[in-house]
């Protein structure tokens, strides 16, 4: 998608949208600011969830309020039902789309909860427009509807949006399997995610880039995809990520993953494909039961669990960066004659290469 902003902003604002269904269950996309082209207005439709009907919701699959990432951008979704009588008439239902360059749904929800306010209270996309600019050029909105708090964006430290779902209830799911994960993610390889909720997909997702605390990229998380092939050809083209899937059909794409994660059987399975890159160690031994004691631990925090791998994953790295050569590089030859196990060789050769340390 490309939007048309030149100026520098204190937000990460890309664009605003409109999607409504009427009265004859007919869905339109009726509003953008400043633009959203046809083919990513096309996706958004399908996310956006106000087709469900009512068994669907029962389900939980049409979330009031969701969030995804295509095409380098993030989208965030808000759904509002309408009572009879309101400002906008023959509309039943509307959702409130936000385009923008970074990851923080909880600054977003209120926002879209801002923008889903004013719409609904004034029946016109003005009142939006004046409160996307105040954010695109103050970074704030000053004068919120009634029922809406105010919003700043230095309210939100991105922080607080990568810790906000703790790391313990994943491995509690998972258990000692849980290594597989921190593998994954440590050699930057390909994750997915499958489970029947999208918030439980959401969630599990987000959680995720927390075994790789000193790494902090978010924008290795595509966490609500479809077998659809407009978002599956963005994969496609890419090496590493965490991508969440509800539609169970995505376990027989084994192209797509080295790890396929199913939330609700509990089960992690590597990619026989890619079972050399899963060798385990005694580094991934002594890791999975450090982060096993740690989580049944009731005395530490989530966060202390996540600064405990940390703090291990540093002391990898700086142990390997100690075997380069007078280049800062580290060769095959260099880590056979330490004698180790293949399985282990293996690790840190690709460990090295993934952190950029290896001799080619």
């Amino acid at each position: 998608p490309r939007f048309k902003h030149k100026m520098a902003s204190p937000s990460g604002l890309q664009a605003v949208g409109i999607i409504e269904k009427d009265s004859n269950d007919d869905i339109m996309w009726v509003w953008s600011y400043p633009t959203i082209d046809s083919g990513f207005r096309d996706v958004l439709i399908r996310k956006c969830t106000l087709q469900t009907n009512e068994d669907e919701e029962q389900k939980g699959v049409g979330l009031d309020y969701c969030y995804g990432h295509l095409s380098n951008v993030w989208f965030y979704l808000q759904n509002e039902k309408l009572k009879p009588g309101g400002k906008l008439e023959k509309v039943v239902s509307f959702c409130v789309v936000i385009v923008a360059k970074d990851f923080n749904p909880e600054k977003y929800h209120h926002l879209a909860g801002i923008f889903s306010q004013s719409y609904l209270t004034t029946g016109t996309p003005v009142s939006i427009v004046t409160h996307y600019l105040s954010v695109y050029t103050k970074g704030e909105v000053t004068t919120p509807p009634s029922s809406c708090e105010g919003y700043s964006e230095k309210g939100y430290d991105i922080r607080r949006a990568y810790v906000a779902c703790p790391l313990r209830d994943v491995v509690k799911i998972f258990g000692v399997e849980s290594i597989l994960l921190f593998n994954a993610l440590l050699l930057k390889k390909k994750v997915v995610v499958y489970a029947l909720e999208l918030q439980t997909v959401l969630d599990t997702c987000r959680t995720l880039p927390l075994f790789v605390w000193h790494r902090q990229k978010w924008d290795i998380l595509f966490p609500n995809m479809s077998l659809e092939d407009d978002e599956l050809e963005g994969l496609k083209s890419m090496n590493n990520y965490v991508a969440g899937f509800t539609d169970p059909g995505i376990e027989a794409h084994d192209d797509l993953y080295d790890v396929f994660v199913n939330v609700p059987a509990a089960t992690i399975r590597v990619n026989p494909d890619s079972k050399d890159s899963f060798g385990m160690t005694k580094i991934h031994k002594d890791i999975a039961m450090r982060l096993m004691e740690c989580v049944n631990d009731e005395e530490y925090s989530d966060q202390a669990i996540v600064k405990e791998l940390s703090t291990k994953t540093k002391e990898l790295i700086s142990n390997l960066r100690k075997l380069a050569g007078e280049y800062g590089k580290i060769s095959l030859e260099v880590l056979r004659s330490r004698k180790l196990t293949p399985a282990t060789e293996n690790f840190l050769y690709s460990l090295a290469s993934v952190e950029g340390i290896a001799e080619l």
